[in-house]
């Protein structure tokens, strides 16, 4: 173990923190478009897009056909390059449940060109096996920039775009029969929310909550919010409520190509969300706001921003509540591979426990497993070096 003296470790909540990587192993490119899942261990970054990768890696070109994986202990990325990888690598929808990465969607390049209406699935404890879902029913039109809420086996699908027209139809499929469903499709003599993409979603179980996104000149707000009953199968306007301590209007700025991730439900907070980033009426944004599903209400966190604006970017949560941003396009239109981490919740005590163990041991996964769980390391740890 090392034996170095280190800086004092301190739980730090709300405060974004750069992640490094050992410098002995690869690092991903700098990309936007892309997706990242995280669990407990790892994250996950799906695809991405950079004009300038002409002389990428084998299998590559200004698409990135590769998932990189960043451990979270041992601070290592590992490239993996499946070899049934889909060709719709940028703004695709890409969720994670359990082991299984869920892909749908996506554009190649140039974008719109080629879209998919495939879902994918991979397995990140298997081998990253990808397959694609021979599906039946009705299958939802080729899209990019759509959004994914998984509620138990049925999945919806929200928005997209061909790259000329936009949409806010929702399709459901059955994970386990593969029927596809039409849930909403545009109706001139129903109420419907206005087509969009890079939007992101928020579900507290009856209600998917629409949130931002944008077309090619317009860009949506945050202060009366679409949402879709799929109880009623009809959408509904959410009126939210500004944040007081902010001057007027109090709500995010209207935006898209942001981040979003969603409280886990781990009964200890509130059901939240929570947004970052994000491009929208000629500005990009560096900013962190909170929703409430419960009450409604917007809370700036004023304390945390990034240190640069950031849009394209990806974001994830992790079980215990640790937020990931990576990559994205920063003001000067420069496209970045930093590694954000912040903690948007106070999470189980032995979670501190852990990440305190591995600051004043950062070499703890060169020690052999069967070691560390003799010395009395709970095996859920040991299992995530």
């Amino acid at each position: 173990m090392m034996k170095q003296k280190r800086d004092l470790y301190c739980f730090k909540p709300f405060q974004i923190v750069k992640c490094s990587a050992r410098y002995e192993y690869p690092v991903p490119k700098p990309r936007s478009g892309h997706r990242i899942v995280c669990d407990e261990s790892n994250i996950y970054v799906f695809g991405g897009y950079n004009p300038e990768n002409l002389r990428g890696p084998p299998g590559t070109n200004v698409l990135f056909k590769e998932i990189w994986v960043y451990n979270f202990a041992t601070r290592t990325w590992v490239v993996v390059y499946p070899p049934n990888m889909p060709n719709e690598l940028a703004s695709s929808a890409v969720i994670l449940r359990g082991s299984t990465m869920i892909i749908f969607g996506g554009t190649g390049y140039p974008f719109g060109a080629v879209s998919g209406s495939e879902v994918h699935v991979c397995n990140v404890r298997d081998n990253f096996n990808i397959t694609a879902i021979t599906a039946e029913g009705s299958i939802p039109p080729k899209l990019y920039g759509q959004a994914l809420v998984l509620d138990g086996r049925r999945l919806y699908t929200v928005g997209g775009t061909t790259g000329h027209e936009f949409t806010t139809d929702i399709h459901c499929l059955d994970l386990k029969t593969k029927v596809w469903e039409e849930v909403y499709v545009y109706s001139a003599n129903a109420r419907s929310p206005e087509g969009r993409y890079r939007h992101e979603l928020a579900f507290d179980g009856t209600r998917i909550y629409v949130l931002g996104g944008g077309t090619v000149d317009t860009t949506f707000g945050f202060k009366d919010i679409d949402a879709f009953n799929i109880v009623t199968k009809k959408w509904e306007i959410v009126s939210t409520k500004c944040d007081n301590r902010v001057r007027p209007p109090g709500y995010p700025p209207p935006r898209q190509f942001h981040g979003c991730v969603q409280l886990p439900e781990e009964g200890l907070q509130e059901p939240a969300v929570f947004i970052c980033g994000g491009y929208g009426n000629s500005h990009s944004f560096r900013d962190i706001w909170k929703l409430s599903l419960k009450t409604l209400q917007w809370t700036y966190v004023r304390e945390c921003s990034f240190p640069q604006t950031l849009y394209f970017h990806s974001s994830a949560i992790t079980p215990y509540g640790c937020m990931y941003t990576f990559g994205g396009v920063t003001r000067d239109n420069k496209r970045i591979n930093d590694l954000y981490a912040t903690w948007v919740c106070i999470p189980k005590l032995e979670e501190m426990c852990w990440e305190a163990i591995l600051h004043y041991n950062p070499d703890l996964y060169l020690t052999a497993k069967d070691k560390l769980l003799s010395y009395g390391f709970p095996r859920k740890f040991v299992g995530r070096l």
